[in-house]
């Protein structure tokens, strides 16, 4: 072939070349600006967020700190690259479905059960994080304290703990055996509690016994007990109240309407960006008539208590007035829906790792205070009372 003929078909190979080659350009701006362009149209939203703050939009405060600026700008576009959160529930999708967590807080089970990892409850249930006996007796000694200020007050005094769900669901943990023999903070606390005088409520027995007959205690995609649990860790307790005050108030079964329906607690699923994914059922418990009538929340003022305080209006004003020092176990699912309807006026607030708002007690001046503590909370040390 002479030269003419070479370059006469080269023509067209290149011209197929070089559409091809702006085909690939052109794939490669459309996959750059593709994120932009579906979060602008908004559709990158996915079903599950992260349950945490995303990083905000930086603010330029001059050149001194433009290392700050810098970090910040870093963070912002980490968090909120186009498709991020469609690509990180993807990611959890994928990984729930070999089995695997995609945060370390939350661990898969057996039978799709979901258990909290975070602030050391795996190695608080295996007996590995365990009180020191100064730690133990420090614990004692403040809560006696508490117990002998609202005595000279008039006012009784009882301690209860809500069981983690690895504590009553053992088997539904994946590789987490706890040890034979080994003894964990609940049990220190309590076995030392027994040889006191203070007022202890441990429900952990009522529902080991209650799971042979009851499936679900527990949710499977949250930490928290159900209703059902809540109910069983309510009569421990409303016996050790009315042992105080044998007039009080107390539910029973045949107060309630019981029916299976969805379940809206899925606190570890949410932290596997899968709440809108993974549905769950549980017993509902929807009281005939109740006494709740009203409450108002007092937000957290700056330089004192740092948490809200809620305030329950009832209808049973013959009743016992109740302060309660808690944690989510009692707001979330124990006080609502059982404990609140049975005093007058309850007052709930968070127990704050331990201390009590002394403040807060001469103002509401109850019969009764309940300092109910999630199991995996014990590990904090008792706080020095406000008011000491």
């Amino acid at each position: 072939m002479d030269m003419r003929a070479q370059i006469a078909a080269s023509g067209p190979r290149e011209a197929g070349l070089r559409a091809r080659g702006w085909l690939i350009v052109a794939l490669f701006f459309g996959l750059i600006l593709a994120p932009a362009a579906t979060e602008l149209a908004q559709l990158g939203a996915a079903p599950g967020q992260e349950n945490r703050i995303l990083a905000p939009l930086p603010q330029w405060v001059g050149f001194r700190r433009l290392r700050d600026f810098t970090k910040a700008t870093d963070a912002y576009i980490d968090d909120h690259f186009g498709l991020r959160d469609r690509l990180v529930h993807w990611n959890s999708r994928l990984r729930y479905g070999l089995g695997a967590s995609s945060t370390p807080k939350v661990v898969i089970g057996s039978d799709g059960w979901l258990f909290y990892a975070g602030e050391k409850i795996i190695e608080q249930h295996t007996g590995e994080d365990v009180f020191t006996p100064a730690e133990l007796e420090r614990w004692v000694k403040v809560m006696t304290a508490n117990r002998d200020w609202l005595a000279r007050r008039g006012i009784a005094f009882i301690i209860t703990i809500a069981p983690d769900k690895s504590t009553i669901y053992p088997e539904k943990l994946p590789t987490y055996p706890r040890p034979p023999g080994r003894t964990t903070r609940a049990d220190q606390l309590v076995a030392r509690l027994r040889t006191t005088d203070l007022v202890l409520v441990d429900p952990r027995e009522a529902l080991l016994e209650a799971k042979r007959s009851f499936p679900k205690l527990y949710f499977e995609g949250d930490s928290h007990w159900t209703q059902r649990g809540a109910f069983i860790a309510y009569s421990q307790l409303m016996e050790a109240v009315r042992a105080k005050f044998p007039n009080a108030a107390l539910a029973s079964l045949d107060d309630y309407d019981i029916a299976w329906g969805p379940a809206a607690a899925s606190d570890l699923a949410f932290l596997l960006t899968l709440h809108g994914d993974l549905r769950y059922t549980a017993e509902r418990f929807t009281r005939r008539s109740t006494h709740q009538l009203g409450t108002t929340m007092r937000n957290p003022t700056p330089g004192g208590w740092g948490w809200p305080i809620k305030f329950i209006e009832t209808d049973l004003k013959a009743q016992p007035r109740l302060l309660v020092f808690g944690d989510s176990f009692t707001d979330y699912v124990l006080g609502p829906t059982f404990l609140f309807e049975s005093f007058r006026d309850p007052v709930f607030t968070h127990h704050n790792g331990g201390t009590f708002n002394f403040t807060l007690v001469d103002e509401v001046k109850p019969d009764l205070v309940i300092f109910a503590l999630a199991e995996r909370y014990i590990a904090l040390p008792p706080q020095v009372p406000l008011g000491f």
